[in-house]
């Protein structure tokens, strides 16, 4: 689990009681979240509509918390945000999870350099070798939002793999459709993934947008 442990605390992330190691296996006593994670949410409910931009912006608010918190506090990055590590539970709580790859910087201004997580939600940077930071969530937090929004990933079906990683790096990132949703909404997520890690805004800038004020 690295550094992470049970002295860390926020709301918006899943609290890890304790921890055990026995017969060379590590068992984790976790926060319980009764209802499953966002990809499992995204395959009940598929495609969204404009009419359910609240429960969205309900959603973003708490990971955005999360995110502030990990990257502000405690300077990590958490390098496989995807909707599998996103737990929810009954009471509508939102909470990042699964924090065996983050990685912890020296500063809000630190950079990484290592290879891990899941590919098809890394941000470009990350994908052709550059150094990364913490704008590197926010676009895996991006594509989450419009993988909610669309009912799938964002990106088409690709005949290989590393077509896939071609297109991640090379070609326009995906929008949210037009006509459907708010043109504030297709504002925030194409902040979140702009191609340009500088130009990213941080979670806490993205935690004033107008879009989740208008969802309070």
């Amino acid at each position: 689990i690295g550094d992470w442990s049970s002295d860390v605390c926020s709301s918006d992330l899943v609290t890890l009681h304790n921890a055990f190691y026995e017969d060379a296996a590590v068992s984790m006593v976790l926060e319980f979240m009764d209802g499953g994670s966002l990809a499992d949410l995204i395959t009940k409910q598929g495609p969204q509509t404009e009419g359910n931009e609240r429960r969205l912006a309900l959603v973003a608010m708490q990971m955005l918390n999360g995110l502030n918190y990990l990257h502000r506090q405690h300077h990590q990055v958490h390098r496989d945000l995807k909707p599998a590590n996103v737990l929810i539970n009954s009471r509508g709580q939102v909470k990042i999870a699964d924090f065996g790859i983050s990685s912890q910087l020296d500063s809000t201004n630190g950079m990484c350099s290592t290879f891990v997580g899941t590919t098809c939600y890394m941000a470009p940077e990350r994908l052709n070798g550059s150094n990364y930071s913490y704008g590197a969530d926010i676009w895996s937090f991006g594509l989450i939002m419009l993988e909610m929004l669309l009912g799938k990933f964002p990106y088409p079906h690709q005949e290989n793999y590393f077509r896939l990683l071609s297109l991640i790096m090379d070609e326009e990132a995906p929008s949210v459709p037009e006509n459907i949703f708010s043109n504030e909404l297709a504002e925030f997520v194409s902040l979140c993934l702009n191609k340009n890690e500088i130009k990213r805004p941080s979670a806490n800038d993205l935690l004033k947008h107008h879009w989740l004020r208008k969802h309070p």
